[in-house]
């Protein structure tokens, strides 16, 4: 789908104004957890099936599954802003403006790409030697990885949309 900068900035202005004037309810605090269920549920499984499988090293599995916690805490926290990022806006929102569903439709693209490389690597770390270093490296790499695709993906839209929201600012203050 093709957008212009100024439609982007005429788009992220109007969204910007739509935020600051938003009537919508507060989320709660777990709402935005269902993002993070699915890949944590596919990870923490095949950890806990691998102990079952192949060459297994307990210490190795026991430093991996600490480091899991705290990078799932990461993770979470990561994921949960994203989700409450637009809270502010009405579901018709995602409909009327180009930007948004430019932005929603990559966001799903990289969680599927996301889940799927957890799921790999959960496979891997049952047939393999490598057994649970495999999906805790794996699933490090891959995440940090599509963050920073993801990342380099959005970046295109981004300096339109700051212009955009400064517009709005601009306007809300005078």
């Amino acid at each position: 789908m093709k957008v212009r900068y100024d439609q982007i900035q005429k788009e992220v202005k109007e969204i910007s104004l739509m935020m600051v004037n938003s009537r919508e309810e507060v989320p709660t605090l777990f709402s935005g957890v269902r993002y993070v269920l699915i890949p944590a549920i596919i990870y923490f499984t095949f950890f806990l099936i691998c102990p079952f499988f192949g060459w297994f090293d307990k210490n190795l599995w026991q430093g991996a599954g600490l480091f899991s916690l705290a990078f799932w805490f990461f993770i979470s926290v990561f994921l949960y802003s994203y989700s409450m990022l637009f809270a502010m806006l009405p579901r018709h929102a995602f409909k009327k403006f180009i930007i948004l569903d430019i932005l929603s439709k990559k966001v799903r693209l990289y969680y599927f790409i996301w889940v799927v490389s957890i799921l790999i690597s959960g496979l891997l770390s049952i047939f393999t030697v490598y057994n649970i270093l495999i999906l805790s490296m794996v699933t490090l790499v891959s995440t940090v990885v599509l963050g920073l695709f993801f990342n380099l993906d959005v970046s295109r839209y981004q300096i339109a949309g700051l212009f955009g929201a400064i517009s709005a600012a601009k306007e809300k203050i005078m």
